[in-house]
């Protein structure tokens, strides 16, 4: 069949299931996978879709728990009724609204962060969805939704929720949740898996007052360039607290075009093996195609070489916002001598700092 087909298969036969996986078929539901599926399937068809929606609704469901049922269906079906699906996550209870509160993070628009800054604040919201409308309010990161997030996260007690709405707070920067994401990051234990969305949060907010709760975290607390390069390889950096502190601490350069950039140099230079590492981080207010080509422009001692290699990360060039990137750059070459030099790199408009190393002289 493929994927031009859409099959419900009701079964508690295992080898029906396998077999329907091995026909290169995959769930259509919006919140597992097939939301872009759903995009190219209706295109600009979705005020069209979403009155048919509503009226096969109004046609056969005459209380809550049918409508709640119909708006899950449609969602697991691969449907984007936007009507249906937020009347559910605005009205339903249990598994629907869950499922209905997810949708709308990708639905977006301003409509759905109204409905979901009043899910999260309703006190009467369970844990698990107050968790899916922080993960969907972070997915669209409309500004507007800041003081709702603030006002979840003085209220939500499951910790797993608290982080996703530090998460959302971290994404659009709302300044005013920093007191706040730090009084709860003091509270709890230094081994707490959400400590790490905390400091990722407070970074992102540029919180100064931060610093000595996130230091405590931190193992290595200064970091250098090969550091950060095999830290990349086995993890996401955004959940390493040095990082974190890296950003609130370290002398980067200005903030231009939404990128800032920092030199971090190797841990000890050699005439045979100088290289530096140039760290980008996106300031801006939307993920970023600049880990590609062109690359940046190195200055050695004022004089400037253009780079070829481009930044990619197993083959990813997109950074998304407050997230960090770095790459070795080989000074072999451009550095011949002993002594001081000046090193300092620019990736379009954005420079960074200048660094001064110090290399060893040749006998």
């Amino acid at each position: 069949m493929g994927r031009d087909v859409k099959a419900i298969t009701n079964t508690d036969e295992i080898r029906v299931q396998q077999a329907i996986q091995e026909l290169d078929m995959s769930t259509p539901s919006l919140v597992n996978s097939g939301w872009h599926d759903a995009q190219a399937l209706f295109g600009d068809r979705m005020n069209e879709i979403d009155s048919r929606g509503q009226s096969l609704v109004n046609h056969f469901c005459s209380d809550r728990p049918c409508k709640d049922e119909a708006a899950y269906s449609l969602i697991v079906l691969g449907v984007p009724a936007r009507s249906v699906t937020s009347d559910c996550a605005e009205h339903a209870t249990a598994n629907a609204q869950g499922f209905c509160v997810s949708a709308l993070g990708n639905l977006g628009g301003q409509d759905s962060v109204q409905v979901l800054s009043s899910v999260i604040t309703n006190p009467l919201t369970p844990p698990q969805v107050e968790k899916y409308a922080a993960m969907s309010l972070n997915s669209i990161a409309d500004a507007s939704s800041g003081p709702a997030l603030l006002k979840a996260l003085n209220l939500i007690s499951w910790p797993e929720a608290a982080e996703q709405a530090v998460e959302a707070l971290g994404t659009i920067r709302y300044e005013p949740a920093a007191p706040a994401i730090l009084s709860r990051m003091q509270k709890e234990a230094p081994e707490a898996p959400q400590q790490a969305y905390y400091a990722r949060a407070l970074a992102s907010l540029h919180y100064q007052p931060a610093v000595p709760t996130i230091e405590k975290l931190c193992k290595n607390p200064i970091v250098y360039g090969d550091w950060f390069l095999e830290k990349q390889q086995v993890q996401y950096l955004g959940w390493v607290p040095e990082i974190a502190l890296m950003r609130l601490t370290a002398p980067w350069g200005r903030p231009s075009n939404g990128v800032r950039l920092l030199l971090l140099p190797s841990k000890g230079a050699a005439p045979d093996r100088i290289r530096v590492v140039a760290v980008i981080e996106n300031v801006g207010d939307r993920d970023a195609d600049i880990l590609g080509p062109p690359g940046g422009d190195l200055i050695v001692d004022g004089t400037k070489y253009q780079r070829k290699d481009p930044v990619i990360m197993d083959g990813i060039i997109t950074l998304r916002v407050n997230d960090v990137a770095a790459h070795a750059i080989d000074l072999s070459g451009l550095i011949t001598g002993g002594g001081m030099h000046h090193v300092e790199y620019r990736l379009g408009t954005a420079k960074s700092n200048q660094l001064i190393l110090q290399v060893p002289a040749v006998y």
